[in-house]
């Protein structure tokens, strides 16, 4: 028996620029899953002149609108549907993924794609409500508020400066297309260029030297295409988390960054993470500040936990 019921609507938001291309090679397979599944689907396949954020932003109070592309793209696309009070819903689409792994959406485009269908009709098979199915798989989820001279951005990953931000410069500049690769790549070229940095940084009212290899605010605690930096990072706790390396001499250092990369960093002592609200970095002004594998601020900015700025289909 053929499935029934009302068709559910979905806008899908495609980045023609994510991962060399690949979400436009894979948007039409996508679509023809969601269609398969029972979804109405609207595709835009944005370019770089196009605003995904203003776009997510005029769709009508709880539609769902897809984001097909890499971190930043999703970042921007949720930062819409929290303007609009939109369903957001991430699709894999970079090369980093960082936060559909935090999710625990995974990084098959297809594979979420093939999840999300099933909730295309609003009952099932046999006639019973989705309702109550779908509503299970929709959950608040907090994001950052960067707040810099440039204005204020929503970030949803790390926001960080330092040596792990100049990383990912390199990595974004690599023509590595896997975001492990690129990453790692860029973790170990970084060492070759920074040098540990006099930070200065307000934590909740309270003044801190932040100098040294790595400062960082984390929501979800994931960055560089799997790497975990924070562990105890909760993108639904209402609070973030401070990440810092202080001034090791490089032979020092060096085991402490490379348990980083390898996803090992609670492994260490060296590295100091504590729970926050408001963090804002004051010197040196100027270093840029980079989320989501992004570019999203320079010092001076402040980072603003953002509880329940949207919500979010797992």
């Amino acid at each position: 028996m053929a499935a029934s019921g009302a068709r559910r609507s979905i806008l899908l938001l495609v980045s023609s620029m994510s991962a060399g291309g690949r979400s436009v090679r894979l948007g039409p397979r996508i679509v023809r899953i969601l269609r398969g599944g029972g979804w109405e689907v609207a595709v835009r396949l944005t370019t770089p002149g196009d605003d995904p954020a203003a776009i997510a932003g005029e769709v009508a109070s709880g539609s769902f609108v897809a984001a097909l592309g890499g971190d930043g793209y999703l970042g921007a696309v949720a930062r819409g549907c929290h303007e609009s009070d939109a369903i957001f819903v991430p699709m894999p689409g970079g090369r980093g993924n960082d936060l559909c792994r935090a999710l625990r959406i995974g990084t098959d485009p297809l594979v979420r794609a093939r999840s999300l269908a099933p909730l295309g009709f609003s009952s099932n098979e046999a006639g019973a409500d989705s309702s109550d199915w779908l509503a299970s798989r929709i959950r608040p989820l907090d994001g950052m508020w960067v707040r810099s001279r440039d204005g204020v951005r929503l970030a949803l990953g790390i926001v960080s400066i330092g040596l792990d931000a100049r990383a990912n410069i390199l990595a974004n500049e690599s023509s590595f297309t896997s975001g492990p690769l690129a990453y790692g790549y860029g973790a170990f070229a970084a060492l070759a260029s920074h040098e540990p940095t006099e930070i200065v940084a307000t934590v909740d009212g309270v003044e801190r030297n932040m100098s040294g290899w790595i400062a960082s605010a984390s929501n979800s605690g994931r960055f560089g295409g799997g790497i975990t930096l924070v562990e105890s990072s909760d993108m639904s706790d209402g609070v973030l988390e401070v990440c810092h390396v202080g001034p090791l001499s490089l032979s020092r250092a060096l085991p402490v960054l490379a348990r980083v990369v390898a996803g090992r960093a609670k492994a260490h002592p060296a590295i100091e993470v504590e729970s926050a609200r408001v963090v804002s970095f004051a010197a040196p002004a100027g270093m840029i500040a980079m989320a989501d594998g992004d570019r999203i601020a320079s010092i001076p900015f402040t980072v603003d936990v953002a509880p329940g700025v949207v919500s979010v289909l797992v």
